[in-house]
């Protein structure tokens, strides 16, 4: 009784701290998701600025050739943005009952969570289930940590991102902010891909801030990996670089981005599944 108590606290916790979340986050993301078509006419008009300039002083083909493609870039970017937006939230509005049976998913798991478990480890031979059991435990312990250590990092990049950016005066600060803290789940690769619109949309106010925007965020980035990252995460995600760069190129070949974020995870787990079989039976 009290398991199930607790459980469906657990669930209702979590869907009220979801609904206070759309309702009070998502209608800005909304207004901040269309005006992005503003900003990215802005991006467009300056390098139009600076083709013309490169114009007046040589009129070189292989730089137009550079501008042409890049502006046309822009321009299909600029029609598109507003639809794949619309879309992305009807496409969420359709799936709505999808994501609510997901509550009821988790309320069953919770409740009833030890006797699957051990109904799992029943597939078992009775010789290495104790070692079974013992891996199971290193990946709950390891995992968790390196989730919720990933969770607490995202949100204080959201929020260092979501200051600069208000100090910078760059426009839609709320939704760049997000795009930034959630892209710092990738090692490596998501810092920069997360860092590249706020940029990029610092340029629609002006090239001197949209420097200060590259320097301050790349500064946060350091204090990220230098000092928080080690201090938070810890020795749960123990790789050499090159072995976190392989992994993400692979799992972005097999399953593009939701691939990048689940290789460190898989990783770890095969990483632990190797040494406890390592230190258990050899």
């Amino acid at each position: 009784m009290n398991e199930k108590f607790s459980a469906l606290l657990l669930v209702f916790t979590l869907i009220m701290i979801i609904g206070v979340f759309i309702i009070s986050i998502i209608p800005a993301i909304i207004k901040e998701g269309y005006n992005i078509t503003n900003s990215v006419g802005y991006i467009q008009k300056y390098i139009d600025y600076i083709y013309n300039k490169i114009n007046l002083l040589n009129n070189n083909k292989i730089l137009g050739g550079i501008l042409n493609k890049v502006n046309g870039k822009i321009q299909n970017y600029t029609v598109s943005i507003g639809e794949n937006i619309l879309n992305k939230f009807v496409g969420f509005g359709e799936n709505i009952l999808d994501y609510a049976v997901i509550p009821i998913i988790v309320y069953y798991f919770l409740a009833a969570g030890d006797k699957i478990i051990q109904k799992f480890f029943m597939i078992f031979p009775v010789k290495i289930r104790g070692v079974a059991k013992n891996v199971f435990e290193d990946i709950d312990k390891i995992l968790a940590r390196y989730i919720m250590s990933q969770i607490i990092l995202c949100l204080i990049i959201t929020i260092l991102t979501f200051l600069v950016l208000i100090g910078l005066g760059i426009k839609l600060p709320i939704l760049l902010s997000l795009i930034n803290g959630f892209f710092n789940i990738i090692p490596y690769f998501g810092p920069v891909i997360g860092s590249l619109p706020a940029i990029l949309i610092a340029f629609t106010k002006s090239p001197k801030t949209a420097l200060w925007a590259f320097i301050l965020l790349y500064f946060i980035q350091q204090i990220e990996g230098d000092i928080l990252s080690p201090k938070i995460t810890g020795d749960s995600v123990d790789m050499h670089p090159l072995t976190v760069i392989l992994l993400l190129l692979i799992g972005g070949k097999i399953y593009g981005f939701v691939g990048m974020v689940l290789a460190i995870p898989i990783g770890v787990i095969m990483k632990i599944i190797y040494e406890d079989l390592n230190y258990y039976l050899f």
